[in-house]
């Protein structure tokens, strides 16, 4: 019995003065949708309003009830498009037309109707628009043009827009993330953070992540380093994706480091961070990240075969003994 009270004894002193020694993370990594099949070309899932939806190339997915399957959007005309956004003051969807090089909107993915669409904002041509974010807090809402390295600031189609010139810094760029009211710019071939401390005055801080080789549009850790598909925040970690798949490792293994997560950008500097890679299928290549209250959402696909396999994941946390 003294055994034993002396065990109690440590074991909560332990507990008080170091909780991570008695708490570990138990990082669960499960399919979330769809259960068969795959969505074409699948990039994004959006949560916002009532609605799920899944962006999926020239198609949107979606549904209201997460216990039905999806549907899908009547919405057409779409060309490689990459993410959907909800703006809560308009009450409409923006969705990246990235192939045919818009911005479009629309109220409901269960109707055929769009609402507008343009190819300009800030007199500049949209190239490609992957990402579009909405700061829930101001209304600001955020697009990218991956080649040349503008970020747009703008509160609607119908408004007047600014951009930010990040091209000395960005080369081809995927990702947005809004997290705590700040805006970080996913520099994807240069494996960089661009974090904006105020847009209007246009300062901000570079990350540089650690073990960056060459500038890549895609790679793998040995032979490019990290080249960054999106980077956000969930539960106290930062979580990254790389576009590493087999067509362009070549005889390096494209599952090592393209599933990453670190606790700070000292870490992501100094490579101090966590490999998840075995949590996914391998050689397949996880794209936009999607953080909710309890989830994290990891959309994939195989880029050697488009119509293979391409879902969306869920990460959960659960801290265990």
């Amino acid at each position: 019995m003294l055994v034993l009270r002396v065990l109690f004894v440590l074991l909560s002193v332990g507990c008080l003065f170091c909780s991570s020694w008695c708490l570990a993370d138990e990082i669960v990594v499960e399919r979330y949708v769809p259960k068969s099949g795959s969505f074409a070309a699948c990039t994004h899932l959006l949560i916002g309003d009532k609605y799920e939806i899944v962006t999926a190339g020239s198609r949107l997915f979606y549904r209201v009830d997460s216990s039905k399957p999806f549907r899908e959007s009547p919405l057409e005309g779409l060309k490689d498009a990459h993410a959907v956004a909800f703006n809560r003051r308009d009450r409409l969807f923006y969705v990246t037309d990235t192939g045919n090089h818009q911005l479009r909107t629309f109220r409901d993915p269960a109707s055929e109707k769009w609402n507008e669409r343009v190819n300009l904002l800030a007199g500049e041509k949209l190239d490609r628009p992957h990402d579009i974010v909405v700061d829930e807090k101001t209304g600001w809402m955020y697009a990218l043009n991956p080649n040349n390295g503008f970020v747009f600031q703008f509160r609607s189609l119908k408004e007047e827009a600014t951009k930010l010139d990040l091209s000395k810094h960005l080369g081809y760029s995927r990702a947005l993330t809004i997290v705590k009211g700040k805006l970080y710019v996913i520099g994807s071939s240069r494996g960089v953070v661009i974090e904006i401390d105020d847009f209007a005055k246009k300062k901000f801080t570079i990350h540089q992540s650690f073990g960056k080789k060459k500038d890549a549009v895609a790679g793998s850790w040995k032979a490019t380093g990290l080249v960054l598909n999106d980077v956000d925040f969930f539960k106290g970690y930062w979580y990254a994706t790389s576009y590493f798949c087999p067509t362009y490792a070549g005889d390096q293994d494209c599952n090592e480091n393209k599933f990453i997560r670190f606790k700070t950008w000292q870490d992501f500097q100094t490579g101090n961070w966590e490999d998840l890679s075995q949590k996914l299928p391998k050689d397949i290549v996880p794209y936009f990240l999607t953080p909710s209250k309890q989830s994290l959402y990891i959309a994939v696909f195989n880029h050697e075969k488009p119509k293979d396999f391409n879902k969306v994941f869920r990460l959960e946390i659960s801290n265990q003994f």
